[in-house]
């Protein structure tokens, strides 16, 4: 059997190839961002205006806690998140800037303008393929989070 009879019979081999050419062009466009993808997150995480401590930062991220602190003074240090305390000894809360959230707008734009292009190009199915990929990924995250072995707790092998 060869290379292209293999991707061309398996459904998920070509949706894993397909992610992957994906994912090449997304980073191609990452790197065109004044933005890296770890402050993104960020900034799209605090761009509901809610102020968060970096337990809660690293918990909705679903990071270890040491990178948040690590991204999260980069990005203070940067002057696109800023800190402040509630009283002398609470944690610190973090929120966006005006020049996070002007940046974030920015390389946001910039992103959903290649999207908004390759959505009108499926036309009058650029719906039905949103509906699509929302059961997609939503099935995907059953089936990842599904991937915990009930009887050990553990993560089963790949």
């Amino acid at each position: 059997m060869t290379k292209k009879q293999t991707s061309e019979g398996d459904p998920a081999r070509r949706l894993a190839g397909m992610f992957a050419e994906f994912d090449r062009h997304s980073r191609a466009l990452a790197q065109r961002a004044t933005l890296g993808t770890a402050d993104m997150r960020m900034l799209w995480l605090l761009a509901d205006g809610e102020a968060r401590t970096l337990r809660q930062i690293a918990h909705d991220l679903n990071l270890e806690q040491s990178t948040v602190n690590r991204q999260v003074n980069g990005a203070v240090a940067s002057g696109i998140i800023g800190r402040a305390r509630e009283g002398m000894s609470g944690p610190y809360l973090f929120t966006a800037t005006a020049q996070g959230r002007r940046e974030f707008e920015r390389n946001l734009n910039a992103s959903q303008a290649a999207y908004r292009q390759a959505l009108a190009s499926l036309g009058d199915d650029a719906p039905r393929f949103l509906e699509l990929m929302r059961q997609f990924v939503d099935t995907y995250r059953h089936a990842v989070e599904g991937a915990e072995d009930a009887s050990t707790g553990t993560t089963k092998p790949w």
